[in-house]
């Protein structure tokens, strides 16, 4: 099943925050895997976004928190009651990264005509390196994330 038309994407949706629902790309999604808060190893000295690691498949999979790390604050304080995340891992150049979110919803073909340019205005840089615009649908407005957009960002912002 193409995951493109020529009008349109097939996204997974997540909540990012309670109040600010996201999109990212199918095709961009390789899996969505549920994981215990106890099964996340913290990194010490590490940005705050970075969670820490967890097992998957036999390897190390690095988890980012996702509204952290795009400036909407910690998943942790957002969701203070919640123990089981669901991490989207993506990946880049075969190395995989999991972006951890609190809950994932259904899938949506949006429509690539409908998407709106982010504003230029009150927008942290890193944000702005991670949208591919907005959707407005009848009942909510989606932030259309790219998953390539998040690889580049962690790539200018990361320490080192």
């Amino acid at each position: 099943m193409s995951t493109t038309t020529n009008q349109a994407l097939l996204c997974l949706s997540f909540a990012l925050t309670p109040t600010n629902p996201a999109l990212l790309a199918a095709h961009e999604c390789l899996e969505v895997l549920p994981i215990p808060t106890q099964q996340i190893l913290a990194i010490p000295d590490m940005l705050p976004a970075v969670m820490g690691v967890t097992n998957w498949r036999g390897e190390v999979l690095w988890l980012l928190d996702l509204a952290a790390w795009l400036g909407f604050g910690s998943i942790v304080e957002l969701y203070p009651q919640q123990l089981t995340y669901n991490v989207l891992i993506v990946t880049h150049e075969k190395q995989p990264l999991g972006l951890v979110v609190a809950q994932v919803g259904q899938m949506f073909w949006c429509p690539l005509d409908e998407l709106q340019s982010p504003p230029g205005t009150e927008m942290s840089p890193t944000l702005a390196q991670c949208l591919r615009g907005y959707w407005l649908t009848d009942e909510r407005l989606f932030l259309v994330l790219a998953g390539q957009g998040i690889f580049q960002a962690l790539s200018v912002n990361s320490p080192g």
